[in-house]
């Protein structure tokens, strides 16, 4: 995933994508409108995760549930999985730790270091397809999860802080919920 904006300025909206594989078919491209105007933290967050260069790597069956991957995992969304669908509602992906919705962090250079941040505001609507928004563990416990609204999910309105919006390759993410 790469990112069209520069680190230095906050302009009113910014673009990145995702190349996406399904199945091992070749990557199909997905672009997502974010904006930093509303949600710079968020945003800034998101960015740094589609930006790494590194890869995501699943972690070994001899891994112990213990064990603490802040130290050895570098935040990235490259390699990672939707590992949460539920057609119709919404695809959810992001867990670049643990690859099963258990894990992920915030990217430590937007977050001061913190594994979580607080939500930063409930502007933008869950009102249709294409929404993009913090998965989270509840009041301000976003991390590096997210998903992409399948429809309106108005109930997640004051829960989830939604950030951009899918502008290109909609059909891309209907094909993942299948």
């Amino acid at each position: 995933a790469k990112s069209t904006r520069s680190r230095s300025a906050l302009p009113l909206t910014m673009f990145c994508h995702f190349r996406i594989s399904i199945a091992g078919s070749p990557p199909q491209t997905v672009v997502f409108q974010l904006n930093p105007d509303k949600c710079p933290t968020t945003c800034d967050n998101f960015i740094a995760l589609c930006q790494s260069s590194a890869t995501a790597k699943r972690p070994s069956s001899s891994s112990t549930a213990s064990s603490s991957t802040h130290d050895v995992v570098q935040p990235t969304y490259r390699g990672t999985d939707f590992h949460r669908i539920l057609p119709g509602f919404m695809i959810q992906g992001g867990d670049f730790t643990k690859f099963d919705g258990s894990g992920g962090y915030a990217a430590p250079s937007t977050n001061k270091g913190q594994t979580t941040f607080p939500d930063e505001n409930f502007d933008i609507s869950h009102d249709r397809e294409g929404i993009l928004s913090m998965a989270n563990r509840g009041k301000n416990t976003n991390g590096s999860q997210f998903f992409i609204t399948l429809g309106k999910t108005l109930h997640l309105d004051g829960k989830h802080v939604a950030f951009g919006h899918v502008v290109r390759g909609v059909e891309v993410v209907r094909e993942v919920s299948k």
